[in-house]
């Protein structure tokens, strides 16, 4: 099968492509959820001259990556315990962090090019599994190429994962992994061209709870003392939540039960 890029999946591969042909520094695309990373990906791994390595945080990730990459006809390695595959010679090798960096002698062969799914994972201990494997990777190539993607480049307690970003702005600090970030997608440039569905707000579940016993305040609302102590006293919603969302996701397209 042969798919063919939406056309701001294009432009982060475009970015990519510009960025490293100019700069060896980490760089971060950021592509909001249901924008197809997985594709974005696999475009990458396919163009790259070199071997690349990517990493996902968890084999669903793994295996997702690695079918999206195939369905290019093309091949690629395993690297997941949770996968029971450990393959490491290929051109492109799709591993999960964890298994990469228990068995980094298995990676002794250089890669050109390093990309991490959900890299706002990535922490600054120096001892973390990412770090282990960014610094064996990087004496193997000191040329390396790093390139992360994720939905939330900014955390909490830590601030925003880059430095720079393509627009002109000053965002991390000089600590940042991630140098640039050369491309982002809004979520309302997805919502508007149609690419995912405007967001609803649902408040069905709160009309479960019964809050006539209470007595409001001075101010017309409810301690949260008052409010704590009679959300124990009733049955937990969240059966009627889950049933809610079912229901809600039979008319949707894509959707599984």
């Amino acid at each position: 099968m042969i798919f063919t890029l939406r056309p701001y999946q294009q432009e982060a591969v475009d970015a990519t492509l510009s960025h490293f042909r100019r700069h060896r520094t980490p760089a971060v695309i950021v592509l909001p959820t249901g924008a197809g990373k997985s594709l974005v990906i696999a475009e990458l791994a396919r163009v790259a001259r070199g071997r690349v390595l990517v990493l996902a945080h968890v084999k669903e990730l793994v295996a997702q990556n690695h079918a999206k990459y195939c369905a290019l006809g093309l091949e690629a390695d395993i690297f997941a315990a949770g996968l029971k595959r450990k393959e490491s010679q290929g051109k492109v090798v799709f591993g999960s962090v964890q298994s990469v960096a228990r068995n980094l002698d298995a990676f002794q062969e250089e890669f050109s090019l390093l990309i991490v799914d959900e890299c706002h994972r990535i922490g600054d201990d120096e001892d973390s599994q990412y770090q282990q494997i960014l610094t064996h990777l990087s004496k193997v190539n000191p040329h390396l190429r790093l390139l992360g993607l994720t939905a939330t480049p900014f955390r909490l307690g830590k601030g925003w994962i880059y430095q720079f970003h393509y627009h002109g702005m000053v965002r991390g600090n000089d600590n940042a992994l991630f140098r640039d970030c050369i491309y982002e997608l809004p979520l309302r440039y997805m919502i508007k061209h149609g690419y995912l569905t405007p967001p609803e707000r649902l408040d069905m579940p709160v009309v479960q709870y019964d809050f006539s016993r209470l007595q409001a305040q001075s101010n017309g609302l409810f301690s949260e003392a008052d409010l704590n102590r009679e959300l124990k006293k009733q049955q937990r919603i969240t059966p009627h939540i889950i049933s809610q969302i079912m229901e809600f996701a039979q008319t949707r397209k894509g959707a599984k039960a």
